[in-house]
């Protein structure tokens, strides 16, 4: 991209930001973050190669506890250490956004939870999570045409 592209998108992503927090639950989690990380480096990140581990569809009424512990396991944290999430909806024409302008933050891994919690709001439609050495990867995505089914690929770095 041009510099002057850079700037209108990085505008772009400043104005999603905005929304983003006027939005109370999603507030809520951009103001638990640690750091925003923004485009390009988000892209950098979001866009790496893993190789699938496992696949899971499920409905998110059958998204319980203990499929989030095992996602959680996975990780195998340590409580303080971080993770890098990257949520893709929450406001209501987020379908019609690019997925570049959403950003990547990071996050205690003690409130990997709160995020998970995103899954059951409107408009939501893919949440990635990365360990902190960025070397496994959570993706929980809506599956094509599916209101109410998820589709969970765990990788680990490629």
């Amino acid at each position: 991209m041009t510099t002057l592209e850079n700037k209108i998108f990085t505008l772009k992503q400043n104005h999603l930001m905005k929304r983003m927090k006027e939005i109370h639950f999603l507030n809520n989690l951009i103001s638990d973050s640690e750091k925003i990380i923004p485009y390009p480096l988000s892209c950098d990140i979001i866009n790496r190669t893993f190789t699938p581990y496992r696949n899971i569809e499920l409905s998110k009424e059958n998204f319980s506890l203990s499929i989030k512990n095992e996602l959680l396991n996975f990780f195998a944290p340590v409580e303080n250490d971080i993770a890098y999430v990257y949520f893709y909806g929450g406001i209501n024409d987020s379908a019609e956004i690019p997925i570049e302008l959403f950003p990547l933050f990071i996050i205690k891994i003690k409130n990997i939870s709160n995020w998970l919690e995103l899954i059951n709001k409107p408009n939501f439609y893919c949440l990635k999570l990365f360990s902190h050495k960025i070397d496994k990867v959570i993706d929980i995505s809506l599956l094509d045409n599916e209101e109410d089914v998820l589709s969970i690929s765990i990788g680990l770095n490629a």
